[in-house]
């Protein structure tokens, strides 16, 4: 009878009841059967299918619908291919019933200047703390998606002892899908490609190797949005950004995967300057709990390696930078690797198993937030306070950016910053400061500063992530570079092909907003006290047609040395309309116009120019004024041969293989979305068969610049060439531009720096036997090392028209081992300055020494046409907004000039 009672109780196991299938991935939970479990709604088990964004939407709204007491499923935005985008909240009915209540008085504790350590510490002890998991960032890591129903579930369900304890002590905040573009674009991919009904578990199969457009974890775009943490370019990234401040969790875990095992917190090295010693503290914390938690399993795990806590775009150090634990767990199953991947130990890795880990991963986190709440809220509380503290002591007080000739960029910029709770200030008075640090020159002087002048004061609750994204040199801990150093040194003694250490830099080095957007900006070390303003808003802008005489009777006239001004030319040229563009200054009525003014003159254009021109100006915020008469004061006539009349550029950009995902995919934003003009994108693999007389501009995006050659062959290089010649204009950025330096292209008369020789093989032979008894063991070709994403100075030729508005000294970002030798044929728009060349960020010293004198921006006229080459991406992750218009020049002027 004992036996039978067994028996029948391991068979209820396996009834298809809420309690049967969701043991397995938390043992002791208890669950409610009256909840609705993922199987009753989708059909199968949470990891043995893969689960499609409605379906999401299904099973939560059933949730909520099930259990109002406890789950509530908010409407938080839509992506860009319309998607809805929702947080699941879930907490105790009591927590539940005064959720308002208590996430504003946890908002209170991010400002100690209205909040007091006394009325903090009541706050501390009576209220639940806040714990947010991020889901499906990127996307196709498709176990966090499938692991976030799961967690819901556990939750809106559990019965248990344990869970309704979390519930009382925390307010849990679940995003299903921050990506939810790239995870449904997997989704049906892969739906359409395993083979068999659990797929296959060979890693050479089909389905664990997806094609270009298959293999990213981008948005629609393509652009990444785990590195857009700080700029905030995708509607995906506002829409959390929102979130992460309406709730102001205590704790926030970005999912991910998949790696060879499981990975969470605590951090590699470096961890971010600014964060304060809880961020580690508690980090250690959560990951002992989760390594005790897996231990339970006997599962096998890794923390302290690769994944640092440095560059602030991070979905773990974004939020990290703004109270929370930020953290990011990687798992191993899911993504590429399907229904069931084969180990290299040849066990077998299931869908299954990665989404267990994320589950038990997320409900230990919680857990531990639960369990350590008021501490955790206390620390909460000093994260704000002692950033404000810090600030009294630090030598700059406040940053100063200054109103230039692009008004439009730099409020663009402040918007930014107060999208991230950021206090701007406008200053009402000029004033003075005695100890002002220039970001590009690091000069130290005393300045005078004009009323309007933005300024930043450290001192502010939300100083330390101020600090990370406006200081103008982010260090490193020097614990990391040390071991970075002594890495790189025992790599230089290796031979070529020996296995190599990792050096450890995870992303880019240096991210200055006041640098990445060309605006003047100062350190000052005493804060300016006078009157101000604080912002509330987007500053305005002037635009518009002044219509002080009536529309205009010869033409209209605006700079193109904006952002905005480079918009409405684009506009123009879009819609039909004639414009030229002057190269020599000239005046008018006393009103003195640059180079770069563009001229839309009335006898040459449809009667639809004057509302057109109207309409546009407003919408791009351009100022337009009227002319009356080609006569002008001084300068040139507006009939001069320095009037360059613009045609209509088409333009065509290489899509796919093998350029690089996020790269096409800035470019494919910038015009789409940023500037709205037209273009083609073109896939290599159909080269031959497009004709490109059709097009006036070809943009070889970054990607591999031996993938490019391959692609096209000897045929479609020689393609290329002959259209060059016959006037088109072939744009080369990063491997794009390095394409066109190597000997088999002959593109242009530059060189990659250290680049080695394309030799015949009966060549690379004689050469061996030539130099092999001259030749060291291990001796090297000198060549650049790379550089983890260092802001460097380049000085440009401001007489030329790729350059127009700009001032002779620009940062730029250099991310790679890329270094032009200057052109021998054309013009070295852009040269590397020949003293203090880095301004921000890591560069490694043999390398720093290369650069002076080198090249960045070359234009080289070839027959009738012109190849452009930028050895970096000027519009790097869409938040170098400094460099935009160099890069439209080379689009929109160049077919022209």
């Amino acid at each position: 009878m004992k036996r039978l009672v067994v028996f029948l109780a391991l068979l209820s196991l396996f009834n298809g009841s809420a309690f049967a299938q969701t043991t397995e991935f938390y043992p002791g939970a208890q669950y409610d059967s009256a909840v609705p479990t993922p199987h009753s709604i989708l059909g199968y088990e949470i990891g043995e299918y893969f689960t499609d964004h409605h379906q999401m939407e299904e099973y939560i709204h059933a949730l909520a619908k099930a259990v109002p007491e406890r789950v509530k499923f908010i409407h938080i935005g839509r992506s860009i291919e319309r998607r809805n985008m929702y947080v699941v909240i879930i907490s105790s009915p009591e927590n539940m019933q005064r959720l308002e209540d208590i996430r504003k008085t946890v908002v209170s504790l991010r400002d100690p200047r209205s909040t007091s350590p006394a009325a903090a510490q009541k706050i501390t002890a009576e209220t639940p703390v806040i714990a947010f998991m991020n889901y499906a960032n990127d996307g196709n890591e498709s176990a966090a998606f499938e692991a976030c129903l799961q967690v819901a579930y556990h939750f809106a369900a559990g019965q248990d002892a344990e869970t309704t304890s979390i519930l009382d002590n925390a307010v849990i905040v679940l995003n299903p899908a921050h990506n939810p573009e790239s995870h449904q674009r997997y989704i049906a991919w892969m739906k359409a490609s395993i083979v068999g009904p659990n797929g296959t578990a060979d890693p050479f199969a089909a389905e664990h190797n997806r094609d270009w457009r298959m293999s990213t974890n981008n948005n629609h775009y393509q652009i990444d949005l785990n590195r857009d943490g700080f700029a905030l370019s995708q509607v995906e990234s506002r829409i959390v950004a929102e979130q992460l401040h309406h709730w102001s969790p205590q704790v926030f875990v970005d999912h991910h995967g998949e790696t060879n095992e499981y990975f969470f917190a605590p951090y590699a090295v470096p961890v971010n300057l600014n964060m304060p010693p809880a961020t580690k503290k508690w980090a250690n914390l959560i990951g002992r709990n989760n390594g005790a938690a897996f231990d339970r399993f006997g599962w096998s795990y890794f923390a302290r390696e690769v994944y640092d806590l440095h560059y602030p775009g991070y979905w773990d150090s974004y939020p990290a930078l703004n109270g929370a634990i930020g953290m990011t767990y990687e798992t191993d199953g899911g993504g590429r690797k399907g229904l069931q991947f084969e180990r290299p130990d040849k066990t077998i890795l299931t869908f299954r198993d990665g989404i267990h880990h994320h589950v038990v991963a997320s409900i230990t986190t919680i857990k531990s937030a639960a369990d350590n709440r008021q501490e955790m809220l206390q620390d909460y509380y000093a994260f704000f306070n002692s950033g404000m503290e810090e600030a009294k002591n630090e030598p700059i007080k406040q940053v100063a950016l200054v109103p230039g000739a692009d008004a439009g960029r730099l409020a663009d910029l402040v918007e930014l910053l107060l999208r991230h709770k950021i206090e701007v200030y406008a200053a009402e008075e000029n004033f003075s400061i005695n100890r002002a640090h220039h970001y590009v020159s690091k000069k130290v002087n005393n300045k005078s500063f004009p009323a309007g002048t933005f300024l930043v004061p450290y001192s502010q609750p939300q100083k330390r992530l101020a600090k990370a994204l406006l200081e103008a040199d982010a260090n490193m801990e020097e614990v990391f570079l040390k071991e970075a150093r002594k890495n790189y040194e025992y790599n230089e003694s290796l031979g070529k092909n020996a296995p190599k250490e990792r050096l450890g830099f995870y992303d880019v080095t240096a991210w200055s907003l006041p640098l990445a957007y060309g605006v003047e900006a100062y350190g000052l070390e005493k804060a300016f006290a006078g009157r101000m303003r604080k912002l509330q808003e987007r500053p305005t802008v002037q635009s518009g047609v002044q219509l002080t005489n009536g529309p205009a009777t010869y033409a209209y006239a605006f700079d193109y040395n904006t952002n905005a001004g480079a918009k409405l030319l684009a506009q123009l040229l879009k819609e039909d309309f004639k414009v030229a563009i002057s190269r020599k200054t000239f005046t008018v009525d006393g009103t003195d116009f640059a180079r770069g003014t563009v001229i839309a003159r009335v006898a040459r254009n449809a009667a639809s120019l004057h509302g057109r021109i109207t309409e546009l100006a407003k919408s791009c915020e351009v100022p337009v004024i009227p002319l009356n008469s080609a006569w002008t004061d001084k300068g040139v006539m507006l009939g001069s041969n320095n009037l360059i009349n613009l045609k209509k550029p088409k333009i065509a950009v290489i899509t796919e293989e093998p350029a690089r995902q996020t790269s096409y995919g800035a470019i494919w934003y910038l015009l789409e979305k940023q500037y709205e003009y037209d273009f083609t994108a073109i896939r290599l693999d159909y080269f031959q068969r497009v004709d490109l007389r059709k097009y006036d501009v070809l943009v070889f995006p970054p990607g591999s610049a031996s993938g490019y050659q391959r692609g096209l062959g000897e045929s479609g290089i020689k393609k290329i060439k002959e259209w060059v010649q016959s006037g088109g204009v072939f744009v080369g950025v990063g491997g794009g531009a390095v394409f066109a330096t190597k000997e088999k292209v002959g593109l242009t008369s530059a060189k990659l720096l250290g680049a080695t020789p394309e030799k015949t093989k009966k060549e690379e032979d004689d050469k061996e036997k030539k130099q092999g008894e001259n030749k060291k063991p291990n001796e090297k070709e000198e060549k650049p090392d790379f550089t983890p994403g260092a802001i460097l100075k380049l000085k440009l030729d401001t007489y030329h028209f790729m350059s127009l508005g700009y001032d002779e000294v620009v940062p730029v970002l250099v991310r790679s081992s890329n270094i032009f030798t200057p052109s021998k044929d054309g013009v070295n728009v852009g040269v590397f300055a020949e003293q203090d060349v880095r301004i921000s960020g890591f560069i490694w010293e043999k390398t720093e020494k290369m650069f002076p004198g080198n090249v960045y921006l070359i234009h080289e006229p070839t027959g009738n046409g012109d190849v452009i080459l930028f050895a970096e991406e000027p519009i790097f992750r869409l938040y170098w907004r400094g460099l935009e218009r160099l890069f439209l020049s080379s689009l929109l002027l160049a077919p022209s000039f």
